[in-house]
């Protein structure tokens, strides 16, 4: 559902919306065109920014915000295992879930944003959340879950959205009992345990608390891959008799045969999609690194002119998928943007940067991941204000709705989206 069609939901039930001011009104037109992740998001960075005075506003923003979040691709966070992350489609991938932009952390961030305003509703919306289906993963996955904003979300609810009468009724308490019951993977236990340790209840509450998640980690015969990869966290916390259960939970399972990351170039798990392996993109790559390293040569602008004619007859490769091949010609781009001086010809590569990703395929399959790349780019050139200038007029003469709306929200003061 749209944010346009949102904005009436409160008219038929004989509310009047609330009224934006300028530029939050426009800024939310913005948000209407683009993927559901990416408005959620923007109303709630206008929320956030503190330029908002009327509570209803931000209260109705918000919980827009929580009912567009639903629609978004990604359902939960996930995170690369270490050393698979480099020039990989799993490395992409990380990148894009770290922007935040999946169900669960958006919908988290809204009931985190509502709780100041109104906690009653912020519980409830809390409720609303669907939790999704943490499948077991296979060594062959380099990816794993990470649904830490969720359990965030669960601390400021139990600390901040009870009153004093249902504290002393243990209404509070009861909440985490259920969902210390509801854990099935070892990546919900370090941020659970996060969550207890830092819940408002009792030193008794508190221990029981550790031992049914003690238990639960006894009891606990994940996959091999989150087994492996749960490890180093697991056996870095220090809560009440956690060591002696996480003895246990290590002698009844086991991990993947090769939880270290295997080189790209060689096999053995997890399967990673590595860059750089069709001839065209090798030439890409090898002609750039020295065209990076010859840039005191006399004869480095016709080297510059002939990479150019390069990328210009550059195709994709049938073996290559669409985001692959995205994000390795989004990588030179992005390269030749920091190895090229400011001028006519940078101008001429970040137009034709800017255009390439405006019409990629992938902002439709894979909203998040299409927009490291732009992300990307917008973050390298805050350091140099004429890039950055030149980056945000590109965008907003895009036609891209993405993009003209981060244009819109910095150019608002609002915080950016960071990863």
């Amino acid at each position: 559902m749209r944010l346009a069609a949102l904005l009436l939901i409160p008219a038929l039930f004989g509310a009047e919306p609330a009224k934006l001011p300028e530029p939050f009104r426009s800024i939310s037109d913005l948000a209407a065109a683009a993927p559901p992740e990416f408005a959620a998001d923007a109303l709630l960075r206008m929320v956030e920014s503190g330029q908002l005075a009327d509570p209803n506003a931000r209260r109705e923003l918000i919980e827009h915000a929580f009912q567009l979040a639903a629609s978004a691709k990604f359902p939960v966070k996930m995170l690369g295992i270490t050393g698979t992350t480099t020039d990989t489609a799993s490395g992409s991938l990380n990148q894009a879930y770290g922007l935040r932009l999946d169900v669960l952390s958006l919908q988290s961030r809204a009931v985190r944003d509502l709780l100041p305003l109104d906690p009653s509703q912020a519980r409830e919306l809390f409720g609303q959340i669907v939790k999704p289906s943490l499948a077991a993963l296979t060594c062959d996955d380099a990816l794993v879950y990470d649904p830490s904003d969720f359990y965030q979300a669960l601390t400021a609810v139990v600390n901040g959205a009870f009153t004093p009468k249902e504290k002393a009724k243990d209404e509070h308490f009861n909440l985490l009992i259920d969902y210390v019951g509801q854990v099935t993977s070892p990546s919900q236990v370090v941020p659970l345990a996060a969550a207890l340790e830092s819940a408002g209840v009792t030193a008794a509450q508190r221990q029981i608390l550790w031992a049914r998640l003690n238990g639960l980690l006894e009891s606990m015969q994940p996959d091999d891959r989150s087994f492996g990869a749960s490890l180093t966290a697991l056996s870095a916390l220090s809560t009440p008799g956690i060591q002696a259960s996480l003895e246990k939970y290590r002698q009844k399972n086991r991990g993947c045969a090769t939880d270290a990351a295997a080189s790209p170039k060689k096999s053995g798990t997890p399967k990673l999609d590595p860059y750089w392996q069709s001839a065209n993109s090798q030439q890409l790559l090898q002609a750039g690194q020295k065209l990076r390293y010859d840039r005191s040569a006399p004869e480095w602008p016709q080297q510059l002119t002939d990479y150019l004619n390069l990328i210009a007859g550059w195709t994709q490769d049938q073996t290559e998928s669409d985001a692959v091949f995205y994000h390795e010609k989004c990588i030179v781009y992005t390269a030749l943007l920091d190895l090229v001086a400011p001028g006519a010809q940078s101008d001429k590569i970040l137009a034709e940067y800017v255009d390439f990703v405006g019409n990629s395929g992938l902002y439709q399959q894979s909203p998040a991941e299409w927009f490291v790349e732009p992300h990307t780019v917008l973050d390298r050139s805050q350091s140099i204000p004429a890039q950055h200038a030149k980056v945000l007029a590109a965008f907003q003469d895009s036609g891209n709705p993405v993009l003209a709306l981060e244009v819109a929200l910095e150019k608002s003061r609002v915080f950016p989206l960071s990863n």
